[in-house]
């Protein structure tokens, strides 16, 4: 379970990105977070990602308060989360599987473990023909499926996904939230922050809605409901 309690976040104490928040997603949960540029979204995956600390507030993760873990502990607890950006990130000198791969060296996973699970993750997104191409070999689509294989290789409980489909075609994107989705119902938590009105309508999963750094909705089925 993830609990935002009164969390507020300011930057130099004079730009406020999240403002009072209080927000729970319990285990399991599918969770869009909307809201016009400079609403919050960064700053709330940022949070989870332990990459800055709140201006006020406690955030727990699985029952753990953030503020108390050691420098040290961060890496352990961000082998828990999958992270998945707009712009891929793939290291473009490796291959496919070696992409997928270098997230199970950077956990110290053995050789047995890589080569077990690394085909079975790019079968899961349709890449086991690509897994020797590099990145400029390969479609964006196929780029994204590679750092979405990347993401979740190593069993992550939450995917955090940062407009996963930002750069893709509608047909694409809808092929990489397909993959998402399945994710989501084999248990992963999944939160993705997304201006992508069509897919949030589409899929009628919970979404909560930020604006000037404060939750202003919080529907269980939700839409797209702001203009940019």
């Amino acid at each position: 379970m993830i609990q935002f309690k009164n969390v507020s976040m300011s930057y130099d104490n004079v730009t406020h990105a999240l403002r009072n928040v209080n927000l729970t997603i319990n285990s399991g949960e599918f969770v869009f977070v909307v809201g016009p540029s400079g609403a919050g979204k960064s700053t709330l995956i940022k949070l989870l990602l332990k990459e800055i600390e709140p201006t006020e507030g406690k955030l727990y993760v699985n029952n753990v308060d953030l503020s108390g873990i050691k420098p040290k502990e961060i890496p352990f607890y961000r082998r828990g989360i999958g992270v998945v950006f707009q712009d891929f990130r793939l290291l473009p000198d490796r291959t496919v599987y070696e992409n997928v791969a270098f997230a199970m060296e950077i956990v110290e996973a053995t050789r047995k473990e890589i080569r077990r699970q690394v085909p079975a993750i790019l079968g899961m997104v349709g890449l086991s023909s690509k897994a020797n191409s590099y990145p400029n070999q390969i479609s964006g689509g196929e780029q994204q499926r590679t750092a979405l294989a990347r993401a979740l290789v190593n069993n992550p409980s939450i995917l955090i996904a940062d407009e996963p489909t930002g750069n893709l075609d509608i047909r694409t994107a809808r092929e990489i939230m397909k993959i998402i989705n399945l994710i989501h119902r084999r248990g992963t938590t999944v939160i993705m922050a997304t201006h992508a009105r069509d897919i949030v309508d589409s899929m009628q999963k919970r979404v909560v809605t930020f604006d000037k750094g404060c939750i202003v909705s919080d529907e269980e089925k939700g839409e797209y409901s702001f203009e940019d």
